[in-house]
């Protein structure tokens, strides 16, 4: 009698066996690919954050001009202008009794506001000149003015006058120091002259005047002080 073989002991048929192996290869390149996958997405999560996409480009706001410079904190000041004040103002330290008054036929015109007036000397003996002092207490730095002499007498309105700003600067052991600062020549009635002086450390000024002729008047006009 043949031997029979038991079902269970029989040889796998071979479309069995290749399937089993399709299937493993198909399991292997399923694995394979969703690693592929995973790896894409990761890079591309990366990507996306170190390089943002762009997006659409839109006209920016216009650039903006600056605003005009304006002086501040630190900004150099500007030099003021120098201040001053009339010379009639200035108490007088000697010399008062030499003030006169303007000319009844000057009065009114223009350019004689405020005047200072000086008499002339009568040129006899020892009256040659005539001076007024002011105290400045060094207060001050220049003196302008303008000198227009006057003379009543027909005969006389071509002389001469001269005028001498002399000012006193006291030393420290007490002596005053005694300098010509200024000084004007030939002022006529029809040719007045420009008179200005340096006043700085200066304590007294003084005006010193001489007239040709006796009888006139030596007139200041414009006279001032500058304090800075």
């Amino acid at each position: 009698m043949p031997d029979i073989q038991d079902p269970s002991q029989a040889p796998t048929p071979m479309p069995a066996r290749r399937g089993a192996r399709v299937a493993a290869v198909l399991a292997v390149l399923g694995v394979l690919i969703a690693a592929a996958a995973l790896a894409r997405d990761v890079f591309d999560f990366r990507v996306g954050q170190d390089e943002p996409a762009a997006s659409p480009s839109t006209p920016g706001p216009a650039p903006v001009k600056p605003a005009p410079a304006t002086p501040g904190a630190d900004a150099s000041p500007t030099p003021a202008s120098a201040s001053s004040v009339r010379l009639d103002t200035l108490a007088v330290e000697a010399g008062a009794a030499n003030l006169g008054k303007l000319p009844r036929q000057l009065t009114g015109q223009p350019g004689y506001d405020r005047p200072v007036v000086i008499d002339c000397p009568t040129n006899a003996g020892a009256d040659k000149q005539r001076d007024v002092t002011y105290r400045l207490q060094r207060r001050y730095l220049d003196l302008t003015s303008t000198v227009r002499p006057f003379f009543s007498s027909a005969d006389e309105r071509d002389g001469i006058v001269l005028v001498y700003a002399q000012v006193a600067i006291r030393q420290k052991d007490g002596t005053i120091t005694r300098v010509t600062r200024g000084q004007q020549f030939d002022a006529r009635m029809d040719n007045p002259q420009k008179l200005t002086a340096d006043l700085e450390g200066a304590d007294e000024l003084t005006l010193r005047i001489q007239c040709q002729y006796p009888g006139g008047s030596v007139i200041l006009t414009d006279a001032t002080v500058s304090t800075g």
